[in-house]
C-alpha cells in the first residue's frame, strides 16, 4: 500500500529527476541538506494534510496537503542568492507545466516562497517552495 501522500511526493520527485533534471541531487524527506562536494539538491517534504470536513458519507474524500520543495545552490562565482535562482527556476518551471502531475492530483498552488542563506563561508541559499496539493481519496482511506 502507498498512501496518496506517498504517490505525490514520488511524483513530484519523477518530475524533477526527468530530462533535463533539475538537479543530480533529488531526495525525499531528507534533513541533511546538500553534501559538501555538490553545489545544489532538491529535497521534497511532506508537511500535512487537512481532509475536508464535510464529506458525504461513502464519498471520496478531498484533501488539501501541504509539501515544500526545498531547493538549495551554493557557488563560490556567484552570490547565494544569485546561485539558488537558477535552480528556482527549474523548479518552478517543472511544477507549472503540468498543475496536476500527470492527472495524479485535482491541482497544486504554489503558495509561498522562503528564502534562508547559510553563513559566509558556505556560499549556499535555501528556497522553499510551498505547494498546497489538492487530491482525493477514497472514503476512510489514504488511498
Amino acid at each position: 500500500m502507498t498512501t496518496a501522500f506517498g504517490q505525490i511526493a514520488g511524483a513530484l520527485k519523477t518530475l524533477f529527476e526527468a530530462a533535463p533534471a533539475v538537479s543530480n541531487q533529488v531526495y525525499r524527506a531528507r534533513i541533511k541538506s546538500i553534501e559538501a562536494n555538490h553545489n545544489d539538491a532538491v529535497v521534497i517534504r511532506l508537511q500535512g494534510g487537512v481532509p475536508e470536513r464535510f464529506a458525504i458519507l461513502n464519498a471520496p474524500m478531498d484533501w488539501e496537503t501541504e509539501i515544500a520543495i526545498e531547493c538549495y545552490a551554493r557557488s563560490r562565482a556567484l552570490t547565494a542568492d544569485e546561485a539558488v535562482d537558477a535552480l528556482l527556476a527549474k523548479v518552478w518551471a517543472k511544477l507549472t507545466a503540468d498543475t496536476s502531475l500527470g492527472g495524479l492530483v485535482m491541482d497544486l498552488n504554489i503558495t509561498n516562497l522562503d528564502y534562508d542563506f547559510a553563513g559566509e563561508a558556505e556560499h549556499m541559499a535555501c528556497v522553499t517552495v510551498t505547494l498546497r496539493v489538492l487530491h482525493r481519496t477514497q472514503n476512510h482511506s489514504l488511498e
